[in-house]
C-alpha cells in the first residue's frame, strides 16, 4: 500500500504543476480542500491521510484573458492521544494560478499545522497556523499610456514606470474550525481563519500597500438517513479582502449506490452527489462527484450572471478534482459512516 500512495502523491503533484491560475484562492468545491482556505481544517477528519489536486479554468470565451488555476493539498493525523483522542495534524499546500494577458502568476507554498482538542466525544475545536511563500510575477507584454505615438503603442519607448515584475514574501496564516457530531452519520463545522497577516509584504513599486489580508469564514453541515442511503450536506464561505468579497452558498445531495470494495476487515461505500450553489452577483454553480475506493471525483461548471455574461457568453468557469483517503489502521474508530462501513452492521465501531 505504501508504494501505491507514493505513486498517487508523485501524479497529483505532478498534475498541480502542469497548469497555471488566477488571484486568490477562488474555489467552488471550496469545501473538498477546507485547509487551503483554513489552517485549522487540517487533519480534521476521520481518515489517517487524504490527497487532493484540484484544476479551474474560468472565462473561456474571454481569448488570451482565461484564468486557470491548479492546487494540490496532502494532510495527515499524527500523535493522536489514546485517551481524549486529540490529535496533531500536518499538510502541505501548493497552489499555481495565472491570470489576464500580463500573464500575472501567483506561486504559494505552505505547511500547514493544526492542534485537534477533542472537547468531549462528540465535539472538537481545531487551531491552526500555515507559515509559507507566497510570490507574484508579471509577464507578457503590457502597455503603457505614454507608449502611445498616436496610432500605436510604441514598447521600444521608456514607460516611465518603476514597477517590479516580481515580488515575494514570507507569508503567514492562521485558522480555527469546530465541528459537533450529533450521529455518526450527522455533523456541523464552522471555521473563521485569516490568511496573508503580513499584508505589506508584496509591493510592486516603493509606494504600495501590499496585500489585504483574507477573512474566512465557512460553515458546513452533513444528515445522513441510513435506510434511505441519502443525505443532504449544506455549505456556505464567505471570503473578505479589501473591497473585495465572495459569498458562496448552496447544498450536495448524496446517494448511496452499492458497497464497494473490501479492506481487511471493512467494506468501503460508494456514492454519487450532485449539487447546486450560488456565488453572490457573479455565478450559479452546477457539481457533481463521485467517491468509491477511496477516491473521490468531481466536477463542477459556473454559468456567469454578473455584467461580465455578456463577454462570456454566460460561461463562468470549469472545475474538477481528484482526492484520495488513506486509511493505515482499519480497526481505528471511524466516526463518518458516509465514508466507511463496517462488516456486520450494527454501528459497532
Amino acid at each position: 500500500m505504501g508504494t501505491r500512495i507514493i505513486y498517487i502523491s508523485i501524479l497529483t503533484f505532478i498534475l498541480s504543476l502542469n497548469t497555471l491560475a488566477q488571484q486568490d484562492k477562488h474555489l467552488s468545491m471550496w469545501n473538498e480542500n477546507a485547509a487551503q482556505f483554513n489552517p485549522g481544517a487540517v487533519g480534521v477528519m476521520d481518515e489517517n491521510a487524504r490527497l487532493l489536486t484540484n484544476f479551474r479554468m474560468q472565462w473561456l470565451p474571454l481569448n488570451g484573458s482565461a484564468m486557470r488555476t491548479n492546487t494540490f493539498s496532502f494532510d495527515t493525523r499524527i500523535t493522536t492521544s489514546q485517551v481524549t483522542e486529540s490529535h496533531l495534524g500536518i499538510g502541505v499546500n501548493f497552489y499555481n494560478d495565472q491570470t489576464g494577458d500580463s500573464k500575472l502568476t501567483t506561486n504559494s507554498f505552505s505547511v500547514p499545522i493544526a492542534y485537534n482538542i477533542q472537547l468531549d466525544r462528540k465535539s472538537s475545536l481545531s487551531i491552526g497556523i500555515s507559515p509559507g511563500f507566497y510570490s507574484q510575477t508579471i509577464g507578457g507584454n503590457q502597455t503603457w499610456d505614454n507608449q502611445w505615438n498616436g496610432t500605436t503603442f510604441d514598447q521600444t519607448l521608456l514607460n516611465g514606470e518603476t514597477s517590479l515584475q516580481k515580488a515575494s514574501s514570507f507569508d503567514l496564516g492562521s485558522g480555527m474550525l469546530f465541528k459537533h457530531k450529533f450521529d455518526a452519520t450527522s455533523y456541523i463545522s464552522a471555521g473563521f481563519s485569516v490568511n496573508h497577516l503580513n499584508p505589506s509584504a508584496i509591493n510592486y513599486s516603493s509606494n504600495g500597500n501590499g496585500m489585504f489580508r483574507q477573512f474566512n469564514f465557512h460553515v458546513s453541515a452533513t444528515k445522513f438517513d441510513s435506510q434511505r442511503r441519502f443525505g443532504i450536506s449544506p455549505q456556505a464561505l464567505v471570503t473578505l479582502m479589501g473591497p473585495n468579497y465572495n459569498i458562496l452558498v448552496g447544498t450536495y445531495f448524496d446517494h448511496e449506490l452499492f458497497e464497494s470494495s473490501q479492506r481487511t476487515n471493512y467494506v468501503q461505500r460508494s456514492f454519487i452527489s450532485y449539487g447546486f450553489f450560488m456565488r453572490w452577483k457573479d455565478a450559479f454553480i452546477i457539481s457533481a462527484a463521485f467517491k468509491t475506493n477511496g477516491f473521490k471525483f468531481g466536477v463542477s461548471y459556473d454559468v456567469n450572471l454578473s455584467k461580465l455574461s455578456t463577454a462570456t457568453r454566460s460561461s463562468g468557469g470549469v472545475e474538477l478534482f481528484l482526492k484520495y483517503s488513506i486509511i493505515n489502521d482499519p480497526n481505528s474508530k471511524i466516526g463518518d459512516k458516509k465514508l466507511f462501513r463496517w462488516k456486520g452492521g450494527g454501528g459497532g465501531l
